[in-house]
Parts: structure tokens; sequence; C-alpha cells
């Protein structure tokens, strides 16, 4: 904050006061204090757009704001503001699809508009529009899967799939067949070696699933 004060001309002073205060709101979230995190978050949200603002052809800069309304959806999921939340998701889903669009040969663009369609799903889920959640979820399964086709050795796009299959089971009545098509995803990451260890209980979940 202070180098930012000192040379309040630098973005990337502003910047990285930014980045500061998303990984502050980080910990404090890990810490139980929500209210705190928000604050923090909202702060960056702030510095964020203003870039934004100041730089409208920047990718890096718009990108960065969905992050933080990301981040602010997030708390305001926890703080039990659902209303609150999918505005910030929505927002962050438009930026995320303008960003596709101007750059249709990124494969993390793609993802991006996958990972804020989720969010946006979950908390359609649990404010009860489920036929809206269906729809986000559905739409993430058909990007996830596009980019599953054109890199199909890629243990991330692969984990990604088995993330939507999960997600669909919320949003429609087959679940188990779901279920199986997360199981085996996850079964043939494990035979190819590409399952990180920090994933090894996906299996056994997963087969508990599907034998419910």
């Amino acid at each position: 904050k202070s180098l930012a004060r000192a040379n309040p001309s630098s973005a990337e002073a502003q910047r990285d006061v930014s980045i500061s205060l998303n990984k502050l709101g980080d910990v404090l979230v890990q810490s139980g204090d929500v209210a705190g995190a928000r604050t923090r978050f909202a702060e960056s949200l702030e510095i964020r757009e203003s870039l934004a603002r100041a730089n409208p052809s920047s990718a890096e800069a718009q990108r960065d704001v969905s992050i933080s309304l990301d981040n602010l959806g997030d708390v305001l999921v926890q703080s039990g503001d659902l209303v609150g939340a999918q505005s910030r998701f929505a927002e962050s889903l438009e930026i995320d699809r303008g960003l596709a669009r101007a750059n249709p040969s990124s494969a993390e663009a793609q993802r991006d508009v996958s990972v804020s369609l989720d969010r946006l799903g979950d908390v359609l889920v649990q404010s009860g529009d489920v036929a809206g959640a269906r729809t986000r979820f559905a739409e993430s399964l058909e990007i996830r899967e596009s980019l599953a086709r054109a890199n199909p050795s890629s243990a991330q796009a692969q984990r990604d799939l088995i993330v939507s299959y999960a997600k669909m089971t919320a949003a429609t009545p087959d679940a188990k067949s779901w279920w199986r098509k997360a199981l085996e995803t996850a079964r043939q990451l494990d035979r190819t070696g590409r399952l990180a260890p920090a994933d090894a209980w996906m299996v056994p979940e997963l087969e508990r699933r599907v034998a419910k």
C-alpha cells in the first residue's frame, strides 16, 4: 500500500495491493473471519475494477476482476447471501464469456467460463432453482467435454469432467448414471498413472456412490 501511494500511476503497484488483499482474505476465510475476508475481497475488487476501466483492452485486468468477483461471491455464499453471491458470479461469468469470445483458441479462457458456470449453478441449487442449475452445469459440461476431446492426454481436463459429472447429479433425476461416468473417468486416470495423489480418494468414494 505504501508503494502504491508513492506511485499512484503504477498499475503494477495497484495490482500488487489487490493480490495481497486477496491472500489476506483467503487466510481470513480459513480462520473463520468471513466478514473480514469480505472486506478485503471487496477492496481488492474495487482496485481491479479501476485498473480494468483504465485499461479495457487488457485481458489480464479483466480476468483479475472476474477472480475478485468469484472470491467475493464465495464469501457471500458462506455468509448466507445467495442473492448477492449469484449477482457476483453472474458478473464474473459475463466477463469470462467475453474473454473466451475474444480468444477462442485459449483453453484457459474456455475453462474459466466452465468454472464460473459451476459456481453459478451451485448457488442456484442452494436457492432451489434446480432447472437453472441444470442449464449452467450442462453448459459447463459441454465446454469441458470439448476441452477433453481437444487434449485427451490432459489429466486436468479429465478431472474437470469428473467434477462436471458430479455437479450433474445434483440437478438431474438420473444421478447414478453421472456417478458411473465420473467413476469410469477416475479409474481411467488411475490406470494410466495420471490420478494425482491428492485425488486418490476419488475412486473409492465414487465406487461407494455408484453402489448406493
